[in-house]
């Protein structure tokens, strides 16, 4: 019989070795054994969480004399039972049938849960980003980008982004509010009005439903976190032309539509990813106001618009609500060739763009070298140009660049994202 533990640390050690998410290579793995189906909560659950405590599970087998760490299936193995054993729920008959294939003792993994580890017992003797990357299990060099940035109590911020996220939904302009939230009840969906953007609201309850309401499939709204929603409304489109030059799936190309953009141009590198945002603007019934192309942003189009929307790929860290994972491959160097994208987009989009045209720059990623120092060095490189306030100030004002913001998990309840606005002089 396969056990769940098996089976999430299988799906650790693919999501590490192909350096992708959970999500997909759960997909892939339940599509080819739909007899484990039923494993798929109790999977999820372990995956989660070992990978939000993995370098804590890692102290603790190394106090145990196991070790070195890997992100092989064996130590993967062997983090799900010191997991279940100090923040889950263990079962001894589990450990004692799986300590074999982990390659430590069971009676080692039931010590712990019978004295009653904590995980501060592990961090005794640490101090400062030492201890916060075990308490939290975040790399050194993450801790060392996120103080840089000079984020206001750190210790929070990372615990909120070792929590699942809050959902958020978009609504259609058009939409009578009070009929949306009866209808969305009906089916299992409960929601709570934004007190800051009218176009908002949090997901109290029935999140698992979102995207198979009828008011969904009929274009009522769309799922998408309140920072990334954000980014329009500074982006202020209405009755201008738009490009949102890194589209991905147009969700926010698809909002300044909404916003009242007189026209949208949105592009991606990536032809796939256009596959769903035709899907998508479609489904919002705004594909008669957007175009859309396949092209490298660091190429711009030819046509001259007057307001740009650069949302470069990142390390996705504000993100790690939703994909803890990606901490345990992410590297220092992953972040400089981020840095790079990042710089020659916006470079390439900044010289190109007209005198008077706005360029918002956001990125779901909290660290200093993916914001402040991508926007400060390529306005100081390409001249020209002026920072702004990126209004409605909403987050937390950047210390270090006080015209752009945060938002920020612990405090606003969204993903972490950075947003700045310039304009072309």
């Amino acid at each position: 019989m396969v056990m769940p533990e098996e089976v999430a640390a299988r799906l650790l050690a693919d999501a590490v070795y192909y350096r992708t998410t959970l999500r997909i290579v759960a997909r892939d793995f339940f599509s080819m054994n739909p007899q484990l189906d039923y494993l798929k909560p109790v999977v999820r659950v372990l995956t989660l969480n070992v990978a939000r405590n993995y370098l804590l599970l890692d102290r603790i087998l190394e106090s145990l004399g196991y070790g070195p760490p890997s992100h092989s299936y064996r130590w993967m193995l062997a983090r799900v039972l010191v997991y279940e054993a100090v923040l889950g729920k263990l079962k001894r008959s589990r450990v004692e049938k799986l300590a074999p294939k982990a390659g430590v003792k069971a009676e080692d993994i039931i010590a712990l849960k019978q004295r009653g580890a904590k995980p501060k017992d592990f961090v005794r003797g640490l101090g400062g980003l030492d201890r916060l990357s075990i308490l939290y299990s975040f790399p050194r060099w993450i801790l060392e980008e996120l103080a840089e940035a000079e984020h206001e109590n750190l210790p929070k911020l990372l615990e909120a982004l070792n929590q699942d996220p809050t959902r958020w939904i978009r609504v259609a302009p058009w939409v009578d509010r009070r009929a949306l939230e009866k209808k969305l009840k009906g089916e299992g969906v409960i929601i709570k009005w934004d007190g800051d953007l009218n176009d908002v609201a949090m997901v109290v309850e029935g999140d698992d439903r979102l995207t198979q309401t009828r008011a969904y499939e009929e274009g009522l709204y769309t799922v998408q976190d309140k920072a990334s929603v954000l980014v329009s409304h500074v982006a202020k489109p209405q009755g201008l032309v738009v490009g949102d030059v890194t589209c991905g799936a147009a969700v926010k190309a698809s909002h300044m539509a909404w916003l009242g953009a007189r026209y949208v141009l949105g592009g991606d590198v990536k032809a796939r990813r256009l596959e769903e945002a035709k899907q998508l603007i479609r489904r919002l019934k705004v594909d008669h106001l957007i175009d859309l192309f396949v092209g490298d942003a660091r190429q711009p189009p030819l046509r001259k618009l007057q307001v740009y929307l650069v949302d470069p790929p990142c390390t996705d860290i504000g993100r790690l609500q939703y994909e803890p994972e990606v901490k345990m491959w992410l590297t220092r160097g992953d972040l400089k060739v981020y840095q790079r994208i990042q710089k020659r987009i916006l470079k390439s989009i900044l010289e190109s763009a007209p005198r008077g045209s706005t360029i918002v720059y956001s990125v779901c990623t909290l660290t200093a070298s993916e914001t402040i120092k991508v926007v400060k060095s390529v306005v100081r490189e390409v001249g020209e140009a002026e920072i702004v306030r990126a209004e409605p100030m909403l987050g937390v004002k950047v210390k270090k660049l006080p015209e752009a913001q945060w938002m920020l998990p612990h405090i606003h309840k969204t993903q972490g994202f950075f947003i700045a606005k310039i304009v072309k002089l």
